[in-house]
């Protein structure tokens, strides 16, 4: 048995918790935040599950195989669709009333990597402005992204739920300040004794960290990533301004508007559940400049939804927003899981090298962090 600490409670670290302690090892979750699922979390207000921007997943892919076998109650999924997704310029995607229109566009989206607006809408809807994944490309095309009945509070709760059955510690409040091997020192003066640590907290805290233990190594890991920041409005309407549409897109300014309800009627059929998101831009990013600050972002997204979800303003039941957030934690280069391992650290999340992006990436990586555990161990 080995002991084992993750810094982090997002899905790579419930993840990793969950396959260390299944592997026999006894695990510790620390998380500086109030609550555990990262930006992967959301909560119910107003019978609304608001989260932190636009949430979709693969069917079977390592999130939706995860959640679906942690509970015997069924997770219900329904699809985003193209006959109800409209790129701006371009109109519906997959028009059921338009039988030539919809086979051309059949065509054009075939060939992935066509420059053209439909095939860029497709991979904004798929990817949300990070590397392109075919994976989740083909996944749109074929009715396979989806979302659940539970909102993603729902399925962190299946995480959570069975870390618990199991006995897992986790901790929401302590911050680690540093660690060295085979310990870790946290912000209110304790020290916590481990044998492996695993990193599963955004790259920036991961660097930190890592520093304190080798700090050329650190730099020459982390120094290349580049992230990818966003713009979010969460509403909870009793209207429908998109008239049923699944999603709005706008492929010269990557801007994209969602509406849960409409994909999903078992999360409510009055009103609507609408998670718009403004994506880049901002000098930091990997993209041009267009706003010179996340506000005018923001206002820029504030006016989409004015002009695309006419009359929103006057329906409110709830609304959030943040001028920025961080979309993609590495939008051009990946971090290998066990570069660190002589020094008895592990990494996990969306930054960790892998085939896949967003939430499957997050708990692949968390997932096999936890069967590495012996990696960093020797």
């Amino acid at each position: 048995m080995v002991r084992v600490l993750v810094v982090g409670a997002g899905l790579a670290g419930l993840a990793c918790a969950l396959e260390a302690t299944l592997a026999g090892h006894h695990v510790v979750v620390l998380e500086r935040s109030s609550r555990i699922g990262g930006r992967s979390t959301s909560q119910n207000i107003d019978e609304f599950p608001v989260g932190f921007g636009p949430h979709l997943f693969v069917k079977k892919g390592p999130f939706h195989n995860l959640v679906r076998k942690l509970s015997r109650v069924k997770l219900a999924t329904a699809a985003a669709r193209l006959h109800r997704t409209e790129v701006i310029g371009q109109g519906i995607i997959r028009p059921i009333d338009d039988a030539k229109t919809s086979l051309l566009n059949k065509r054009i989206l075939k060939d992935s990597s066509a420059n053209h607006p439909l095939v860029e809408g497709c991979h904004l809807l798929s990817s949300w402005g990070g590397q392109h994944s075919e994976l989740r490309y083909t996944a749109l095309q074929k009715g396979n992204l989806l979302v659940s009945n539970e909102g993603w509070a729902g399925m962190v709760g299946r995480l959570a739920a069975a870390l618990d059955e199991v006995g897992v510690f986790i901790e929401c409040g302590p911050e680690v300040k540093r660690i060295e091997q085979g310990k870790a020192h946290l912000v209110d003066g304790r020290e916590i004794e481990t044998d492996v640590i695993v990193l599963a907290c955004g790259p920036s805290v991961a660097r930190k960290l890592v520093s304190s233990i080798d700090k050329q190594r650190s730099d020459d890991l982390f120094s290349p990533i580049q992230r990818m920041s966003a713009s979010f409005v969460e509403l909870g309407l009793d209207s429908k301004p998109l008239s049923g549409k699944h999603a709005v897109l706008d492929v010269e300014n990557n801007f994209a508007i969602l509406d849960y309800r409409a994909i999903q009627p078992r999360l409510g059929r009055e009103g609507s559940h609408l998670s718009a998101v403004a994506i880049g831009g901002l000098a930091s990013d990997p993209d041009e400049t267009r706003f010179e600050s996340p506000d005018e972002r923001l206002e820029a997204l504030l006016m989409f939804l004015t002009q695309r979800a006419s009359g929103w303003s006057q329906h409110v039941i709830h609304q959030s927003q943040q001028a920025k957030i961080t979309l993609h934690d590495a939008y051009t280069r990946r971090i290998p899981q066990q570069s660190m391992a002589d020094k008895g650290v592990l990494f996990a999340g969306t930054w960790v090298d892998g085939a896949h992006i967003l939430a499957d990436a997050a708990v692949d990586s968390g997932r096999t962090a936890g069967k590495n555990i012996s990696a960093a161990n020797r």
